[in-house]
């Protein structure tokens, strides 16, 4: 799942070119009984109400908040996308080609931009806005590719993301200005039992840091997954917090990890996969200089957690 850092990537390259752009139309291939009135476009009749809502808008600007990427648009409205598992979002020229092949779950619409737009990895395409372009160009589209078909998309009426249910239960941003130890303490010491890796992931804690993160995090703090808040001592917080902010920085300046399905706006995977010391590197030895251990994988708390079976002893 996109974590922060492809979240940032994503919406700040979107920040660069969508606004100004009108919404000339929009389309999508969800439909799910499952969301039948759920405020979602997977269900029909809300998607009828979502493009009435937003066509002849013209956007704002594209911000963040923990995993959700948020499209202003005037009114004030804000459309929310959650990229979920597989889900990212692709700038570019496209067209609509009919259904594909038979048995394909391709097809339906296809980049016409030659290059990274044409990966694989792109073409799952669900959602697509047809955009009114630039003085300088013609009509863009953005498109939602997402093989799982997890994503969600919806519509904030009145704009105001803080009082959104999606929204307004999420935890601070570790890359937030004011998210210093003494915030931090508080948060993670809320859950003394709690294993340090599952209230590192809790969203409602902190927002934004899900499976990869977490794993490098813990690595270069030299703490276990597995090891309850209560038993962590000020200084291991303190290099814990100071390594949450390197990697996820990092992980920005890298455009966002691609060990999976993420790719950037203009279809280009990331580089961060390129710079992990312990995430999906399960048998490999330790990257740690001296350590001598190895990498193990084990499943905790329904994820995978990732770590040293040296240096990151458990207490």
């Amino acid at each position: 799942m996109p974590e922060l850092p492809e979240v940032t990537t994503t919406a700040k390259k979107l920040n660069q070119i969508l606004p100004k752009q009108k919404i000339l139309d929009v389309w999508t291939s969800y439909n799910s009984k499952y969301f039948k009135g759920k405020g979602n476009i997977k269900d029909p009749k809300y998607f009828k109400y979502f493009k009435k809502a937003i066509i002849g808008r013209k956007i704002q600007n594209v911000d963040r908040i923990g995993k959700n990427v948020l499209i202003n648009i005037d009114g004030p409205k804000t459309i929310l996308v959650h990229m979920k598992m597989t889900g990212h979002l692709l700038y570019g020229d496209y067209k609509k080609v009919g259904r594909g092949k038979k048995h394909s779950d391709q097809g339906e619409w296809q980049a016409t931009t030659v290059g990274p737009l044409q990966d694989k990895f792109n073409g799952y395409i669900r959602f697509i806005m047809r955009l009114g372009g630039t003085k300088r160009a013609g009509p863009k589209y953005l498109a939602l590719s997402d093989v799982r078909k997890f994503a969600k998309v919806t519509l904030i009426e009145d704009g105001k993301v803080d009082n959104f249910a999606d929204t307004k239960k999420l935890g601070p941003d570790p890359l937030g200005k004011n998210f210093d130890f003494d915030v931090f303490k508080k948060i993670i010491l809320s859950k003394p039992a709690g294993r340090i890796k599952n209230v590192l992931m809790d969203q409602e804690l902190i927002a934004g840091i899900g499976n990869i993160y977490s794993d490098e995090a813990l690595w270069w703090s030299g703490i276990h997954p597995e090891t309850a808040v209560k038993k962590l001592k000020d200084t291991e917080l303190k290099s814990l917090l100071k390594n949450i902010k390197k990697v996820l920085n990092l992980g920005i300046d890298f455009g966002g990890d691609s060990a999976s399905d993420y790719r950037q706006p203009d279809g280009r995977p990331g580089r961060f996969q390129l710079r992990h010391m312990v995430y999906r590197r399960k048998g490999q030895k330790c990257p740690k200089k001296d350590c001598g251990g190895t990498i193990i994988r084990k499943v905790v708390g329904g994820r995978s957690a990732h770590f040293c079976d040296t240096h990151q002893k458990k207490k």
